[in-house]
């Protein structure tokens, strides 16, 4: 090979990698460039015509006429010297030129003796090889300027397939980069079960969408994949939804922006789902809508989760705006207070300090009997917040905002988790003032007591000498002294006599189960009169309230047709009586014993002043059976 050779550009790396870029090597033969040598061998009159690439060992022809082999070694190449030509190279005759009177295909079959070429050069500028046209004998004129004009535009139009080939490869590379990401995207949309997709083509107008966004409002999702007007899919929106909804998709078409919103789909049979639709509208180079891509997730679950919860608040609101104390609620361990009712605020005198923490309660301003102020960390709120301990008490002077100082008892319970962790804590806020002032006046009504009752003995012993030392004889005496002090006792109950507390079970009874009857037709309760004292009467609303609340969310109340049966009667008469009260659940669905005994299952069982609770988990309903001594139960008929 002649010293000539341009060895360095037949190695460059940069060329070397654009041509491996192509995946033009040991390719199939191409109709485009077939074509390209036949009309370059018919322009320049040539038997022989090629594509030629130079790869780093050897020359490759992607296309050829009239020259059987598809390749040969480098040391045959002339196509090589183009490498370095800015233009289109000639040699008249390759036996006479010094770089090409060696080359084996010049000294030996097929003894080529004419060379033409030029450069071609891939898209981004890399010398491939060339196009070149051989004769086998010799042309002192070479080409003439047509010929060599049409080899050029040959040689471009080369450069021209080699884009649009590599232009097709990197697009058929896209669409199976898309076609593996829509696969993706649609295992993963079927994955999530509740998410559908949609693709609207604004000018168009044709949406293309998924199966389940399809099924979601009610289009065939042949129709759907295929495209179908937006119209189509707006008929799927409920009535009372739609005319908003098409307003917001027009706002977000004109000003190009984001579509976030949950509304009503109705369906064929009448039902009613919700779902969050989420998308963006896209705009061209002129700011004309384009396109409007996005997804739809079902949030019906979501939703009925929701109305649950709100209702369960305002029940609770409910309940704690109508119970006679004052309710705190606060988190642990922060110790912030999440909720207050209005009773407190009439307690306190000023609407609920919605403290951020434990050591912001020093804002409460209270004291305590000896005059010291209460310290934050001494309230119940911040006691069971802060884990020291489940329950908590105290009583306090508290001062209000208009001057006024009141006694108030705060007790507290830990809210724990299932783990038995605590969650968060409540207290109840009493005004004792009255109790306080009783207990002042009892501490009067005692020591006058105590003195009465010092002349009261001093006047029976009065009477007992007086009688005895009167008397004919003993009997006489004893007859004598007892009914003496008949007559003294009688008089003393008149002097103790009161008004005592008491309520009527009956009215315990429907207090406690009204918030539980939202048709007033759920509870049947039967039984005769009955007055309790108040501890019972406590404890009994306790309990059924606890039972009411479990039936609602297990039992009978929890289904439409439920309906629970509460009765109660005294059996025996004296000391002996009882007082029993039996709750039936029926209509509801089957039960079963519960796993775990919460708070309300351990109030139910503590019972009625030390009297039985009998609990049976019938398949029909549970039904639970409360006895007690009816003397224990503080009874005033």
């Amino acid at each position: 090979m002649s010293d000539l050779f341009p060895s360095a550009l037949v190695r460059d790396a940069a060329r070397l990698g654009s041509l491996a870029g192509l995946n033009l090597l040991d390719t199939p033969p191409e109709t485009e460039f077939e074509d390209i040598v036949h009309l370059a061998s018919t322009v320049c009159e040539t038997p022989v015509a090629l594509v030629s690439l130079v790869a780093g060992d050897r020359q490759w022809f992607k296309a050829r006429v009239g020259f059987p082999p598809c390749e040969t070694a480098l040391n045959a190449s002339v196509c090589a010297y183009t490498l370095a030509e800015p233009d289109l190279l000639t040699i008249p005759d390759l036996t006479a030129d010094p770089r090409t009177r060696d080359n084996p295909l010049v000294t030996g079959e097929p003894f080529i003796r004419f060379y033409a070429g030029t450069p071609l050069r891939a898209p981004d500028g890399q010398v491939l090889g060339s196009l070149c046209v051989i004769d086998h004998m010799p042309r002192p004129k070479g080409l003439s300027s047509r010929q060599a004009d049409g080899l050029r535009r040959l040689a471009r139009q080369v450069t021209t397939v080699l884009r649009e080939r590599q232009l097709n490869v990197e697009m058929r590379a896209a669409r199976d980069a898309l076609r593996v990401s829509e696969e993706r995207l649609a295992l993963a949309f079927a994955a999530a079960g509740s998410l559908g997709w949609w693709d609207w083509d604004i000018p168009a107008d044709c949406v293309y969408a998924g199966e389940r966004f399809a099924d979601m409002y009610g289009i065939d999702p042949a129709l759907a994949a295929q495209g179908a007007p937006l119209t189509a899919f707006v008929e799927g929106i409920h009535p009372d939804d739609r005319s908003w909804v098409g307003e917001r998709i027009q706002q977000v078409v004109a000003t190009a922006g984001e579509f976030s919103e949950e509304y009503r789909l109705r369906h064929a049979d009448g039902s009613v789902t919700w779902v969050l639709a989420r998308g963006r509208c896209f705009h061209d180079g002129d700011d004309k809508p384009l396109r409007f891509p996005g997804v739809v997730v079902d949030i019906t679950a979501r939703k009925a989760a929701d109305a649950a919860r709100f209702a369960g608040e305002a029940r609770l609101k409910s309940i704690m705006e109508t119970v006679p104390v004052g309710i705190l609620l606060a988190e642990a361990p922060s110790g912030r207070i999440l909720m207050g009712n209005r009773r407190l605020a009439e307690i306190l005198g000023h609407t609920t300090l919605y403290a951020s923490s434990s050591n912001a309660y020093g804002e409460f301003v209270a004291y305590h009997d000896d005059g010291r102020l209460v310290e934050a960390q001494e309230y119940p709120l911040a006691q069971i917040c802060g884990g020291q301990c489940k329950r908590a008490a105290i009583e306090v002077l508290y001062q209000r905002p208009d001057g006024e100082r009141r006694w108030i008892a705060i007790s507290g319970e830990a809210i724990e988790d299932e783990q038995g962790g605590t969650v968060g804590a409540v207290v109840a806020v009493s005004d004792i003032g009255d109790r306080k002032a009783a207990e002042a006046q009892q501490d009067i009504l005692n020591r006058e007591l105590s003195h009465r009752l010092k002349n009261t003995l001093t006047l029976v012993q009065s009477i007992a000498s007086q009688t005895l030392r009167n008397a004919p004889g003993l009997d006489a005496a004893r007859d004598a002294l007892a009914a003496r002090l008949i007559v003294l006792g009688k008089a003393h109950d008149i002097l103790l006599a009161g008004q005592t507390d008491s309520a009527s079970v009956d009215r315990v009874v429907q207090e406690a189960l009204s918030l539980h009857d939202d048709t007033g037709r759920r509870f049947r309760v039967c039984g005769p009169s009955l007055f309790v004292g108040p501890s019972a009467a406590l404890s009994l609303g306790l309990m059924l309230h606890e039972l009411a609340t479990n039936a609602v969310k297990y039992g009978a109340l929890s289904v439409p047709t439920g309906c629970v049966t509460v009765d109660w009667t005294v059996d025996g008469t004296g000391a002996a009586a009882e007082f029993r009260l039996d709750w039936r659940e029926q209509g509801g669905p089957p039960v079963t014993p519960p796993t775990r005994r919460g708070f309300g299952s351990r109030l139910i069982q503590r019972g009625l002043a030390g009297g039985d609770v009998a609990l049976h988990y019938a398949v029909e309903g549970v039904q639970c059976t409360l006895s007690a001594p009816l003397a224990g139960l503080r009874v005033d008929v």
